[in-house]
């Protein structure tokens, strides 16, 4: 585990590392202090520093996953589909991707993408479902499809599902009366903290990554971030990603070659921790831009970047905690708590419980409907104008927020769309399919600084996929999560435009943006 600061950004945090050195920081965290980030995040705080103990204590659970994947095996299951969202799905994919093995993520509502899952074959499947608060409502609907699908193909789901979540949660106590396995995690480790726990190792064991590689990198780098040194990489890292705070915020993550995923897992730790009291570091996933006045430049290797890091990957997944919750000291926020992600949540829950509320007055725009806050120019014709409408307003220090609630099987064409417009734009622009990253940047975009300008893509589902024991299919869920995320953000005062646009419609917008 090693950190290389350009010469500005050593300057910049050598006041910051000192005072946290001389207060002794690093032995409080790891000895779970909840007092470090102030008396109104204590309470929370207290119940949420399990992530702090030494990851050593999950070598027996390394040991019993080893041999549930050998009789796995045996059983001729070889393929693992994970639904979990947000911290229950993000460590799990770095880990298989890094590793090279197969997974099938789930964490989405778009029945497009569910679609062919649910009706391919599961005889060799095991389905994980994961989730800490055990309510998550696309996890739950999730659950609910794979086991009608596994009924419908004679298979019974007490032998292929295996849960994940915490003691005496909604999903532990239905599990139970199922008679599906069952891992509970530590209820003190909060869910971006939980890559070092059952989240993340259950799944990926299961799937042929090795965790005890990971496991025992991690408690290295642990014993090395417990120092009160100035040369803690965990102290550097934290700082240097916050002392300049609010002239220098966004982190312009640039790929990680050897640990594809990576970027996503941060991006979803430091915006959810950091964004929220109008304060926040905005991580852009994957960007090529450099030399921003309000970025950080952050890469592997030793040498090039603001922040030049080599790490095995378990001693990213701690390094990148401890820096968070260091940030969260100098940004003087809670880095526990995720108001604004509840917010979102209840507002599609009042939408989807009652459709005949979803109702939006929508101008018609070239064979895609679209709703604005503020309101469109009447003279909106096409799709381009609609664009630059929506883009006329990115600043100096705005990002352009993407947020696609489509099937994610056309990721690489959003991509080099993102990348294009970024190009274009000379300003950070990031990628997020929905509802995926309302557990993640979407704390950001309506709790931290009001620099975001959102275009919101919803790609209308070609298929229908009813969700077993409810009133509402995935479509209507996914529409409300759509509607309601826009509805909050323009509640916040920040411009947001969405289009709803079909599958053939997609390709123009993903084309115009990339023009």
């Amino acid at each position: 585990m090693h950190i290389t600061l350009s010469p500005e950004r050593t300057a910049a945090i050598d006041e910051v590392v000192a005072q946290a050195v001389a207060e002794g920081f690093s032995r409080a965290l790891m000895s779970q202090d909840s007092t470090l980030w102030g008396p109104q995040a204590e309470p929370e705080a207290a119940i949420r520093l399990g992530w702090t103990r030494s990851p050593s204590v999950w070598l027996p659970l390394v040991e019993e996953l080893r041999v549930l994947r050998e009789s796995t095996l045996q059983a001729g299951l070889t393929r693992v589909v994970l639904c979990g969202m947000g911290g229950s799905s993000l460590a799990p994919e770095v880990m298989a991707r890094a590793s090279g093995v197969e997974m099938t993520i789930v964490d989405t509502t778009h029945p497009d993408q569910l679609a062919p899952i649910l009706e391919g074959d599961l005889s060799h499947t095991i389905v994980v479902v994961s989730s800490k608060s055990g309510g998550t409502v696309e996890t739950d609907s999730q659950r609910r499809a794979f086991e009608q699908a596994l009924r419908d193909q004679g298979i019974d789901p007490s032998d292929r599902i295996i849960v994940v979540t915490d003691p005496q949660s909604p999903l532990h106590q239905d599990a139970q009366r199922r008679g599906y396995r069952v891992f509970l995690s530590d209820p003190t480790i909060g869910g971006r903290f939980s890559a070092l726990s059952p989240f993340g190792l259950v799944p990926s064991a299961l799937a042929g990554v090795d965790i005890e590689a990971i496991v025992r990198d991690a408690t290295s780098a642990h014993q090395a971030l417990s120092k009160d040194a100035v040369d803690n990489p965990g102290l550097m890292l934290g700082a240097a990603i916050s002392v300049s705070h609010p002239l220098r915020n966004k982190l312009l993550l640039h790929p990680f070659a050897a640990l594809p995923g990576l970027g996503d897992w941060i991006e979803q730790l430091i915006a959810e921790s950091t964004g929220k009291e109008g304060k926040g570091v905005l991580p852009v996933v994957g960007t090529h831009l450099e030399a921003l006045p309000d970025g950080i430049t952050v890469g592997e290797g030793d040498s090039g970047w603001d922040i030049s890091l080599r790490c095995s990957l378990g001693e990213h997944f701690l390094l990148w905690e401890f820096a968070t919750a260091l940030s969260g000291v100098v940004l003087a926020v809670n880095p526990f708590d995720q108001p604004n992600v509840e917010s979102t949540k209840i507002a599609a829950r009042v939408l989807v419980e009652s459709p005949d509320r979803v109702v939006r007055e929508e101008l018609a725009v070239a064979g895609a409907t679209v709703w604005a806050s503020p309101p469109l120019p009447q003279n909106s014709a096409t799709l381009s104008s609609v664009l630059e409408h929506a883009l006329a307003g990115v600043g100096e220090r705005s990002y352009v927020a993407l947020c696609v609630f489509g099937n994610q099987s056309a990721q690489s064409e959003w991509e080099r769309a993102r990348g294009a417009l970024e190009s274009t734009l000379g300003r950070p622009v990031t990628l997020g399919f929905g509802p995926r990253f309302l557990h993640s940047t979407g704390q950001f975009h309506k709790g931290g600084p009001a620099e975001g300008v959102f275009v919101q893509i919803l790609e209308t589902p070609e298929s229908t996929r009813e969700i077993p024991g409810r009133e509402f299919d995935f479509g209507t869920l996914l529409s409300a999560q759509a509607h309601a995320d826009a509805d909050v953000l323009a509640q916040s005062g920040v411009p947001v435009t969405s289009i709803t646009v079909s599958r053939s419609g997609r390709a123009e917008l993903v084309e115009l943006l990339g023009g």
